[in-house]
C-alpha cells in the first residue's frame, strides 16, 4: 500500500502536529510506504486563479500542482490531518482540493453526470476540534464532515471515506490526548 499524508496546520509544536507524527508512526509500524505533504511548510499557494493565462480547463495540467497530482495518483490511501476552524478545514487545505482535484484529473462529466476519476482509492480525515462531541453532533450536525466526504472525496470517486475526530481538544487532559494519539496510531497501523 502507498499512502499520502496531507498535513494542514501551521504550528509544528502543537497537538495537531503530534497527531501527524502518530499517523506516520502508525504507518511505519505497519510497513506502509507513505509520502508526507506539509502544506504550510511547503508554502502551498491555496489561491485559485483563473484568467487569460490560467484557464480553468487547463488546471489538470498546471505545472505548479503537477507534483501533488502525481502523489494523489500514486496513492492508494489519502490521509488528511488538520484542525477544524470555523466549522471547516483550514483555507490552505481547501485550496489544495480546489487546485489539485481538478476537472479532468479528479473528476469529469459524462453528459450531465459527474464521474469520479480517483476510484480504487480510500481516504481518512483525521481532524481535531475544540467543540465537545455532543455539541458537534447535535447542534452542528457534523457539518465539517459532510462538507468534505460527499461533495469532494466521494464526488471524485474516492471510497470508502472514513474519519477520526478528536473532539474537545482544547480542554482535554494529558491523559485524554495520549489516548487520542494512541487511537490514531492504532488506526493507521491497521489500514
Amino acid at each position: 500500500m502507498n499512502a499520502l499524508v496531507v498535513y494542514a496546520h501551521p504550528n509544528h509544536e502543537g497537538f495537531c502536529h503530534a497527531v501527524c507524527r502518530s499517523v506516520i508512526e502508525g504507518l511505519t509500524a505497519a510497513g506502509i510506504h507513505y509520502h508526507l505533504v506539509d502544506l504550510y511548510k511547503e508554502n502551498f499557494n491555496p489561491a485559485l486563479i483563473f484568467n487569460s493565462i490560467k484557464r480553468r480547463s487547463e488546471m489538470k495540467s498546471d505545472p505548479e500542482t503537477a507534483r501533488y497530482r502525481q502523489l494523489v495518483a500514486t496513492a492508494d490511501h489519502l490521509i488528511f490531518v488538520y484542525p477544524t476552524w470555523w466549522s471547516g478545514m483550514p483555507a490552505i487545505l481547501r485550496g489544495f482540493f480546489d487546485r489539485v482535484f481538478a476537472s479532468g484529473f479528479a473528476y469529469t462529466y459524462i453528459g450531465l453526470y459527474p464521474h469520479g476519476l480517483l476510484k480504487k482509492k480510500a481516504a481518512t480525515l483525521i481532524y481535531t476540534m475544540d467543540t465537545p462531541a455532543f455539541y458537534a453532533r447535535l447542534f452542528r450536525r457534523n457539518i465539517e464532515w459532510k462538507a468534505v466526504k460527499g461533495p469532494v472525496l466521494s464526488f471524485c470517486g474516492i471510497r470508502p471515506v472514513r474519519r477520526l475526530v478528536l473532539y474537545g481538544v482544547r480542554l482535554s487532559s494529558e491523559k485524554k490526548r495520549k489516548a487520542f494519539l494512541s487511537r490514531v496510531h492504532s488506526y493507521c497501523s491497521h489500514l
